[in-house]
């Protein structure tokens, strides 16, 4: 990069970090994209990462190893050539081809030489590590071989995995192979103790190796302290293992902390002239620093940094000043821009914009008082004037606002229309720049009309002609070049008020209701249009538009019948009164009719002649309405009614007029039958007799439903039979017209009774169902009586309960509406409801002993019968297990149960888990007090996964282990418990097994 001195100053500082930032073999190299200038103020930054591409080693469970990976070069482990290898879970590189996809072993029981576990291994650190133990990997495992021959490398990583059981502590670690020298370094980052993991006894319990071991395990080499024991935790090391001369055998040094890093790294920017103020991420960023600035760069990964650096340097500037003057009257081209601060004497050229618009670049030689003056300028607003000179940086200063001087109309002269409704009136502008082209804008009732141009006399005025009486011209305006004068007005023009007119002729409608009158009026102005203005009757009407004719006539058409006033026709602006009232009327329309009658037995049919006229023609149309709902509309229609007054009305219209006539009649000769029946129910072989009220009859037919028939005016008849039949009567008149008449006539049946019953024997306090048995025709009810003071209607069934002891008779009634009620009765017996009582709830020790259960209250009973729940059907049982047991006791086919719970009396359960954290739930492990009964002796001892005794006691009744030791709560995890109990029936049990403390 060449560097001007008067243009850019960069300060290139590249610091690479990794880890803490010590050395690393990643680097991060910052360039810039541009110099910076004058015109050129911003600088993209790029970042550029060297280091490792990873390939995830596909290990996608715990504890196994991957399929073989190709190294990429030839490598001798312990004198044997390799050129693939396998990688363990659980941070081992493995050279036997047999452990590809099967299981890596995490218990580490033994120091690494002589281990079976990790024959022909490289441990980096080995330990038990889990990143699918949460379910969502945590970390990665990946390989990947860099570099050009003879001097390539192969990398195998554990990036941020979690541990087994801690999946909150993380292990970073790296193994390095070299080609050639067949060195083997591992890196690591960090590696934490999970004490968590101890399974029965303590095999794992944080521990980790790192080292490496022959084929034969008769040969291993380990970094200092990192052997299994002690229990290690490191950050920021690393070792190397070299081979000796014949590769039997490997020395370990311990080396600076140096792993490779990804290429794929997120980078983040940071300003670190500003304390290190975060700007984003990315491998570019765009600055624009406005002083000298350091900038960083960081790659982040694996929980690893490396950073570089980048220092921008900008140019300095110089901002002139400007004084400016306008234009000396509107639409001159004669204001200036005056720029200071510049070197006398020097030559600038100086760009500028006008109203956004970059002008043409004007050059200058600078006064001997630093001045450069830019002349010719028009009204407008001049931005980003910039003078500039080579090898100096100027910023450039705006806006410069230049206007012109204001015009305006000083006075108008207003000239009115010379009569009504004539369009010579005149407005004349005063105060303009005299002899120049104006453009004027107006409104003529409100509404803008089109410009007009027009030039300025000698004195400065310009002349509106043609201007109509009645308008309004407002918003004048006269434009200039660029200049708008002040608006003026409104003015109205105004003539001499128009002479009035007279109605000369009106002609009627030709028929009734027509509307074809009309009206002439005159003197108008020839050939002028108008507006016609007037009253039909008190309404005022919509006003009609008209042209008037050359013999100064209007003429108002389309009239109806009536008085027309108030008249006035509008010409413009103009109203002419006319004087005088017109009176239109409409020709006679009457309407008439007669009507003649013939009786009928389903009505009488009226015919009606119609005598409606109209005058002098015309064609007529008709409505009658029949006063039924009914109505028509030919001329001499013919109705039929039934009895009944009526008003008929027509209606003669010749569809303008109408007129009306109407008539009432009354219309009857009724026949109707009409009887009565008495009694209106009856009981078999009773008698029916008929009253007959009919009205207009001449004669008569009665008929019985049986085919019995009768013609008195009244009939009796005696039904045998019960059940449902129709009465009929037919009555006639003398045209002859027939009436009918039907009632239905019931007869009910003689009914018996019976009682059904669901059980005759019963117990005090239960119930029985009651059934009667009768005719339901024509019953009306039924009652029941029970024999102990409790009776009941219309009840069926019926249920009742008998509190007392004895023998009852039930009583039902069956009651009917014409036939006689009817009786039975039926006998229940009521026994005593029985007690029965097998004993207190007890308990017993199940296996040791046996006890007798009872009934203590029917002893003396023999008809007591009883069932138990274990299918027993004796007054006395004996039970030799807990449980809970029932008796049922029957006594006269009456009924008891007793219920009795045998509790253990000899058990103890043993919880799987405990809480100690003092909230009072679950605090104690095996408090006796809660989890046992009947115990004579006990002893307890908890172990921790060390098989350190942690625990004992021998009371009967104590509340167990608090989790603690010497006071000290223990951490959480799995105990072992042996438990020895004897109960007070000589039982012993022995019990041992894991405890989880939880906190």
């Amino acid at each position: 990069m060449k560097i001007s001195s008067n243009i850019l100053k960069h300060l290139l500082t590249t610091i690479l970090l990794f880890g803490s930032e010590v050395n690393a073999r990643a680097q991060v190299t910052v360039t810039s994209s541009d110099s910076l200038s004058c015109t050129v103020h911003c600088t993209t930054l790029t970042a550029h990462i060297t280091g490792d591409t990873a390939i995830n080693a596909g290990i996608t469970m715990d504890d196994i190893y991957s399929v073989a990976h190709p190294i990429g070069f030839s490598f001798n482990f312990y004198g044997a050539a390799y050129t693939s290898l396998v990688i363990g879970a659980n941070g081992t590189v493995s050279f036997n081809a047999s452990d590809a996809g099967g299981g890596d072993p995490w218990p580490i029981t033994a120091a690494l030489l002589g281990n079976p576990s990790k024959l022909n291994n490289i441990c980096g650190p080995w330990c038990d590590i889990d990143i699918f133990y949460t379910g969502t990997p945590i970390g990665t495992e990946t390989y990947s071989t860099i570099g050009v021959a003879p001097n390539r490398k192969f990398i195998v990583a554990w990036c941020g995995c979690s541990m087994f059981q801690c999946s909150n502590q993380l292990t970073t670690s790296q193994i390095i192979l070299y080609e050639g020298t067949n060195v083997i370094e591992v890196h690591l980052a960090h590696k934490d103790i999970c004490t968590s993991w101890n399974p029965m006894g303590g095999t794992n319990g944080g521990r980790a190796i790192i080292g490496v071991q022959n084929a034969s395990g008769t040969a291993a080499t380990v970094a200092p302290g990192r052997d299994w024991v002690p229990v290690w935790s490191a950050s920021d090391e690393a070792w190397r293992f070299t081979p000796d001369a014949t590769g039997a055998s490997y020395s370990v040094a311990s080396i600076a902390y140096n792993p490779e890093i990804l290429t794929t790294a997120t980078i983040y920017w940071y300003n670190m002239t500003t304390g290190g103020t975060y700007m984003g991420t990315g491998p570019t960023e765009t600055v624009c620093p406005g002083v000298q600035t350091l900038y960083r760069a960081c790659a982040l990964v694996c929980a690893d940094t490396v950073s570089g650096y980048y220092m921008v340097t900008p140019i300095p500037t110089v901002t002139p000043t400007y004084t400016s003057t306008n234009p000396t009257m509107c639409g001159a081209c004669d204001g200036t821009i005056t720029i200071s601060g510049l070197v006398p004497g020097a030559p600038y050229s100086i760009t500028y914009t006008l109203g956004g618009v970059p002008q043409t670049p004007i050059t200058g030689t600078a006064s001997a008082t630093g001045t450069v003056i830019i002349t010719g300028l028009c009204a407008g607003t001049y931005d980003n004037i910039l003078p500039t000179q080579p090898g100096v940086c100027m910023n450039a200063v705006g806006p410069a606002v230049l206007v012109d001087p204001p015009i305006s109309i000083s006075s108008v002269d207003v000239l009115n229309p010379s009569v009504c409704g004539a369009c010579d009136g005149s407005l004349t502008l005063k105060g303009l720049y005299p002899s120049h082209v104006f453009t004027i804008n107006y409104t003529l009732n409100g509404v803008a009309q089109t410009p007009l141009s027009a030039v300025s006399s000698p004195s400065g005025t310009i002349t509106l002609t043609g201007l109509c009486d009645g308008a309004v011209y407002n918003n004048i305006v006269a434009s200039f070049s660029t200049c708008v004068t002040p608006p003026m007005g409104p003015y109205t023009m105004t003539a001499p008020p128009p002479p009035s007119a007279n109605i000369v002729s009106v002609v009627s409608p030709s028929e009734c209701g027509k509307c074809n009158g009309s009206i002439t009026i005159r003197s108008v102005i020839p050939w002028s249009s108008d507006t016609i203005g007037y009253t039909y009757g008190t309404t005022i009407m919509p006003t009609f538009p008209t042209v008037a004719n050359g013999d100064s006539s209007v003429y108002l058409p389309g009239l109806c019948a009536g008085t027309y006033s108030n008249m006035s026709i509008k010409i413009g602006n103009c109203l002419v009164q006319v004087n005088g009232t017109a009176i239109l009327t409409d020709p006679l329309l009457t309407a008439g009719f007669t009507d003649v009658t013939h009786l009928g037995c389903n009505g009488d049919s009226i015919f009606f002649k119609n005598n409606s006229t109209t005058s002098p023609t015309g064609s007529l149309y008709y409505l009658w309405s029949f006063g039924d709902g009914s109505s028509d509309s030919v001329a001499n229609p013919v109705h039929v009614y039934p009895a009944g007054t009526y008003t008929v009305h027509l209606t003669a219209t010749n569809h303008y007029c109408s007129s009306y006539d109407s008539t009432n009649f009354t219309l009857g000769h009724p026949l109707q039958a009409i009887f009565t029946e008495t009694p209106d129910i009856l009981c078999q072989g009773q008698t029916a007799v008929t009253t007959n009220t009919s009205i207009g009859a001449a004669g008569y037919m009665w008929y019985f439903s049986n085919a019995a028939t009768d013609t008195n005016t009244n009939a009796t008849y005696t039904y045998q039979r019960a059940g449902t039949y129709n009465l009929t009567l037919i009555a006639r008149n003398a045209i002859p017209c027939y009436d009918t008449m039907h009632k239905t006539i019931y007869v009910d049946t003689i009914s018996g009774i019976k009682i059904n019953l669901t059980d005759s024997v019963l117990c005090a306090g239960t119930y029985i169902t009651a059934t009667g048995l009768y005719a339901s025709l024509g019953n009306t009810g039924v009652t029941w009586a029970f024999g102990d003071g409790d009776s009941v209607l219309n009840k069926n069934p019926i249920y009742h309960a008998f509190n007392n002891l004895g023998t009852y008779t039930i009583t039902a009634t069956a009651h009917y509406r014409a036939c006689q009620d009817t009786s039975t009765t039926r006998v229940v017996n009521v026994f005593q409801q029985p007690t029965i009582n097998i004993g207190r709830d007890t308990s017993i020790c199940k296996g040791s002993e046996s006890i007798t259960l009872g009934d203590n209250l029917n002893t003396s009973n023999t008809g007591a019968n009883y069932v138990w729940s274990t299918g027993e059907k004796t007054r006395m049982i004996t039970v030799v297990a807990p449980g809970t047991y029932f008796a049922t006791v029957n006594i006269n086919n009456c009924y008891a149960s007793d219920t009795i719970l045998v509790s253990n009396d000899c058990y103890m359960d043993i919880p799987n888990a405990f809480t100690p954290n003092g909230d009072g739930i679950n605090d104690y492990f095996f408090p006796r007090q809660m989890l046992t009964k009947g115990l004579t002796a006990f002893s307890m001892n908890i172990y921790n996964r060390w098989g350190q005794l942690i625990f004992e006691t021998t009371t009967l009744d104590g509340s167990g282990w608090d989790g603690k030791l010497n006071n000290v709560d223990q951490p959480s995890g799995v105990y072992i418990y042996i438990i020895d109990a004897t109960f007070k029936d000589g039982q012993k049990e022995h019990h041992q097994g894991n405890i989880t403390l939880l906190r």
